[in-house]
């Protein structure tokens, strides 16, 4: 008895850890999928066209990693004075970075987990063309939301900094 309880417990225990973990990596993917292929991309760049020419052993991969984390930072900063100072650009780049982070979750965990690598959309309909301007729509309404929290994210950010300055030029 205890060892079929013991035994439930556990296995709640591991779907929670795979729950836990597969809503933070979603979670990610939409909102930091952008800053993950500057990483990735600086980091192949860098090693094939910098590292590997002027460094050896571990010191090759130092180089990758503190240029991808520079190119990200650099990345992210210029996101943000895009989007402070050119606010109807800013908003319409945000969309579809928004866009193209929800679409490529949502194919990868359609294709992955929901058709068994058949397709990258949801048969919802017979019709394909139909069935892809439906899927279509349900990435543009996830897209939308990811936005709206990108944007808030940005607002928030900006209205700190802003309560920040307000505050030192009081004293």
């Amino acid at each position: 008895m205890i060892v079929v309880f013991i035994f439930l417990i556990l296995i709640i225990l591991y779907l929670g850890v795979i729950l836990f973990a597969g809503a933070t990596f979603v979670k990610l993917s939409l909102f930091a999928l952008d800053k993950l292929v500057v990483f990735i991309a600086s980091w192949y760049y860098t090693h094939h066209y910098f590292s590997v020419k002027f460094s050896s052993g571990y010191a090759i991969y130092f180089w990758d990693v503190l240029a991808a984390i520079l190119a990200v930072i650099i990345y992210s900063i210029l996101f943000q004075i895009i989007h402070r100072k050119f606010k109807v650009l800013g908003k319409i780049l945000n969309l579809a970075i928004s866009f193209f982070s929800s679409m490529t979750v949502y194919c990868i965990l359609v294709h992955g987990f929901i058709t068994n690598e058949k397709s990258y959309f949801l048969p919802l309909l017979n019709n394909n063309l139909m069935n892809q301007v439906v899927n279509y729509i349900i990435i543009t309404i996830i897209a939308l939301v990811v936005w709206k929290r990108r944007e808030e994210f940005l607002e928030e950010k900006k209205e700190t900094k802003e309560y920040y300055i307000v505050e030192k030029s009081d004293e």
